[in-house]
């Protein structure tokens, strides 16, 4: 029996990482779902605008993270190779390798510190603004704003302990732990909105589990994180030589993705009001779980991604690549056809919650842009796996493209207009663009097995 179960997690690309990934990305999609029902029954159309714009808001911590976590996990890999843990939780193997993540550990703390500080400022500060210019009587949003904000940016102190977990190759576990936090927030949102709380459950998502973030990293990795403390005794990683070139890079295309993903609904909120805009946010919540669940498997992958490249075994890596991105497009294909079914029939038999979301003709262009972006994250994830990031233009590229034209069509024809246009992008900009990327480089890679990304992304011996 056990072994017909690992055949068939095999047959599906799943090891534990993957399972418990698609387990607590499952588990977002069905709380999400609930969460979505309980927005439309205790929520106004206008206090869901502001609720949905609260999030969108809220990505743009992006600006001070600067995608540094994704650099953590990548560098962290490639040290892990050479490392291990021994019974008690200990880092135990090559001195040298340890010495490189314990300083790869000290900075990315000391960065996410007071990176949190100037998100708090920040974000606070611009959100106000952009709330008080759109306020609306009766909406008490102010305070559980500054909350969220301040709530957030204690949050972002902890972050590179998980990409450090997750690049020491323990992603089922990170997972795992991530689950069990996907049920503490989505139960404790429920709550919050069940008893009138409003806006406020967005603060209580992040307070409460905050403590069970702290109890997990205490109980199973203590000793982990006290030898990452220790005093560094070898060979430091050189941040501007070693890892700047893919940060600055990575940062940019991160920054990209504010404007590629989530100016949506706060163009819409400024030029249509909170209610179209709680519709984009309604229906976006759901593509994005979607998103989430499939990307699964391959994200879960990255760290063994590294590993074998820091062990040169390409053939292994190409096959592990294939297998995990044909899994993600597949699930991503089948969600959508259930999403775009379910939202047409709300249309079609005129449900009173059928005005909670966007009609079935946008909803189906963020449906078809989600899928083809399957492929860009799977490429992508295969070449920042080799620590560089070559997507940095195409994403800065199009990410002017689609904030320009969102700007533009949400002013003129709504949330119709801007689905289009990101579907646009998507399909005819960022897949085919990305795709030659990709084969251009892995195409290259074949020269030489004992070849490196350059500074400008491309293979040399």
């Amino acid at each position: 029996m056990k072994e017909k179960i690992n055949n068939l997690l095999k047959l599906f690309a799943m090891n534990k990482a993957v399972l418990w990934g698609v387990i607590a990305r499952g588990w977002t999609a069905i709380a999400g779902v609930i969460t979505v029902f309980l927005v439309v029954f205790f929520f106004s159309p206008v206090l869901q605008g502001y609720y949905f714009t609260f999030h969108s808001l809220l990505a743009l911590q992006i600006f001070v993270e600067l995608g540094l976590c994704n650099v953590i996990l990548h560098f962290a890999s490639h040290e892990w190779a050479k490392l291990s843990f021994d019974e008690k939780g200990n880092i135990k193997g090559d001195k040298d390798a340890l010495s490189r993540l314990r300083s790869l550990a000290k900075v990315s703390f000391l960065w996410y510190f007071f990176g949190g500080l100037i998100l708090f400022v920040g974000l606070s500060s611009v959100g106000y603004l952009f709330f008080v210019r759109s306020a609306q009587n009766g909406i008490n949003w102010v305070y559980p704003w500054l909350a969220l904000c301040a709530l957030t940016g204690i949050n972002m102190w902890l972050l590179p302990s998980f990409s450090l977990l997750e690049g020491s190759n323990q992603m089922a576990q990170v997972n795992r732990y991530r689950f069990i936090q996907g049920v503490i927030r989505s139960v404790s949102t429920w709550i919050i909105i069940s008893l009138g709380g409003k806006l406020w459950a967005t603060a209580g998502a992040v307070f409460i589990p905050l403590f069970w973030t702290a109890y997990f990293l205490w109980k199973k990795y203590f000793n982990y994180f006290k030898d990452l403390s220790r005093r560094i005794s070898g060979p430091r990683l050189d941040w501007q030589k070693d890892v700047w070139p893919m940060q600055w890079r990575l940062a940019v295309s991160w920054l990209s993705n504010y404007f590629s993903f989530y100016i949506f609904t706060p163009v819409l909120f400024f030029f249509k009001g909170p209610v179209v805009a709680g519709q984009m946010g309604m229906t976006w919540s759901i593509v994005n779980a979607l998103s989430l669940i499939s990307v699964v498997w391959i994200f879960a992958r990255a760290p063994e991604y590294g590993i074998l490249i820091a062990k040169k075994q390409y053939d292994k890596l190409d096959k592990l690549f294939y297998r995990s991105s044909a899994a993600a497009i597949g699930v991503s294909m089948f969600g959508s056809v259930i999403i775009f079914i379910f939202v047409s029939i709300l249309y079609a038999i005129g449900h009173p919650f059928s005005v909670r979301f966007l009609p079935p003709l946008p909803t189906g262009f963020l449906l078809i842009a989600t899928v083809f972006m399957q492929v860009f994250y799977a490429e992508g994830t295969y070449l920042r796996a080799h620590k560089k990031e070559p997507f940095m233009l195409l994403s800065l590229i199009t990410a002017i493209i689609i904030a320009v034209f969102v700007v533009i069509t949400g002013w003129l024809w709504g949330a119709l207009g801007v689905t289009f246009v990101y579907m646009l992008v998507v399909v005819f900009i960022i897949f085919p663009s990305g795709t030659i990327i990709w084969y251009r480089h892995r195409r290259d890679r074949g020269i030489s097995d004992e070849g490196v990304f350059d500074d400008e992304g491309g293979y040399i011996s």
